[in-house]
């Protein structure tokens, strides 16, 4: 065919996703499930204004992950829902999803701030080595104490901890690496940003948390 390459050409950039973004490989589908901020539960909106760290972009987020060719679940939790009831809620999809044959390192649930603690919980009541968590806005040995001591267990699975350096909402956090908990067999990572945008760091889909989420999902 002469025009063979030129198809080829073609496939190659639609797979390849927004300049210079990072794309899992496209050999079978890899499945994310995202879990909002508490402002969005309290407003039921898609897009709620933070006084101080401004819009919420939840589709926006959703869509980074799209174009980044995920199959993204993104609902809206009810004003009501607790982070008990979200994270079994969020087990029994995950669920659904290993049932269906889907293989469970193809799985990964992230979470912003309120859906990072629905994470956590989530981690726990699955007990799945080779599933995939991504938090964003907390910290990574308070919650791995407070699930020890609240859960009897410690979150499990394969667990990204991405949070900012200027972000002062949840107090002073110490290092993964320090802490004594960093021992249990838990393949965890941490890593702390500079945005200088507090807790709104998580807001909007920036680069500097969505790439290393995308890498961590397709396991690199």
């Amino acid at each position: 065919m002469k025009n063979a390459g030129a198809v080829l050409a073609v496939v190659a950039l639609l797979l390849a996703g927004p300049a210079g973004a990072v794309v899992p490989d496209a050999a079978e589908p890899r499945h994310l499930i995202y879990l909002h901020g508490r402002i969005v539960q309290e407003e039921q909106d898609p897009r709620p204004r933070h006084p101080q760290f401004g819009y919420y972009e939840l589709e926006a987020i959703l869509g980074a992950f799209r174009d980044r060719g995920f199959v993204v679940i993104g609902e809206i939790r009810p004003k009501s829902a607790s982070v008990s009831a979200s994270a079994d809620k969020v087990a029994e999809q995950v669920r659904r999803l290993l049932e269906s044959s889907v293989p469970a390192d193809r799985v990964t649930v992230v979470g912003g701030s309120m859906g990072a603690s629905i994470a956590f919980l989530a981690s726990v009541r699955l007990q799945n080595p080779d599933l995939r968590f991504a938090v964003l806005g907390a910290c990574l040995s308070e919650n791995v104490r407070i699930l020890l001591a609240e859960e009897g267990k410690a979150p499990s699975g394969q667990l990204l901890s991405i949070r900012e350096a200027s972000d002062d909402t949840g107090g002073p956090c110490p290092s993964w690496n320090d802490d004594p908990n960093s021992r249990l067999r838990l393949r965890a990572r941490e890593i702390v940003l500079n945005t200088g945008l507090g807790h709104g760091f998580l807001y909007r889909p920036l680069p500097e948390w969505v790439d290393p989420v995308v890498e961590w999902a397709s396991g690199r």
